[in-house]
């Protein structure tokens, strides 16, 4: 990506920061120990149900190992490894994100190893450092997504897993409505500069130097949204129950992400 994209890019997410689109009450204050628990059905471990059987999963397997996670938002994520016994090293593209999951941590009462401004396309750890690397949401957003991957597999010592949940997938039932409806996916003003939607052969083919452990088609069913208007309203009344009704593997094929487990070789 251009130093014009990452800018770009940053720019976006510093003055969006995930999961502020969630907060239906102005009166609680951002960053407030009520703030967090107010957003938080919202936020990716929650909201989608494989995730955090996920994150229990590989926190078993890490269980004082040392995790990197790229794109760590607000903190969601690297709170639930925390509390299960991982060291964690949270880092964010923009200094909102990286002050909101400090303070977020610290309502917690966790302590990450570090928590800071990094960018996947040149990550400032040597070599061989970390066991794990996860990444929830975000390397198709970088608009380099095999320069990502690769730079992950650096930082990974051998042996290391990279986690990476999820990439946006095409075809897929998200696409198509997006495309259709004329709805920003992320917010409801704008999406990010770069979007990535791939077919998964061509994410697979991103793993250079890795063994793959597992692919999952993820976020097959069209789950509850937060925003309003005629357009929400058809989506939750009419699109949602009538796709949902479709059986499990016809629902896969039209998959929104797919999710690579693999391991550096």
């Amino acid at each position: 990506m251009s130093p014009r994209n990452v800018k770009a890019v940053r720019e976006y997410w510093q003055e969006r920061p995930l999961g502020t689109q969630y907060v239906s009450d102005p009166d609680v204050p951002v960053g407030s120990a009520e703030f967090f628990q107010h957003i938080k059905p919202w936020m990716n471990p929650y909201k989608f149900p494989e995730l955090m059987p996920r994150i229990e999963a590989e926190a078993a397997k890490l269980r004082g190992g040392h995790l990197l996670e790229i794109g760590c938002g607000m903190g969601f994520d690297s709170a639930e490894f925390l509390e299960r016994g991982v060291r964690v090293t949270a880092t964010d593209l923009t200094p909102a994100a990286v002050a909101l999951t400090r303070r977020h941590f610290a309502t917690r009462g966790i302590e990450a190893e570090d928590v800071r401004i990094e960018n996947v396309l040149g990550l400032g750890f040597p070599d061989d450092t970390f066991d794990a690397v996860w990444a929830n949401g975000v390397v198709h957003h970088t608009g380099d997504s095999r320069s990502a991957i690769a730079e992950i597999r650096r930082v990974l010592k051998p042996g290391g897993r990279a986690i990476i949940s999820n990439f946006y997938r095409k075809p897929s039932w998200m696409l198509l409505l997006s495309r259709l409806g004329r709805v920003n996916i992320e917010f409801e003003d704008a999406d990010p500069p770069v979007t990535d939607f791939m077919r998964e052969h061509e994410i697979i083919d991103l793993f250079d130097g890795f063994r793959i452990e597992s692919v999952s088609r993820d976020h097959y069913r069209a789950l509850p949204i937060a925003r309003r208007g005629w357009k929400a309203m058809l989506y939750t009344w009419a699109f949602r129950p009538l796709y949902n009704l479709l059986p499990v593997a016809l629902a896969q094929r039209f998959a929104y992400k797919l999710s690579v487990t693999a391991v550096k070789a």
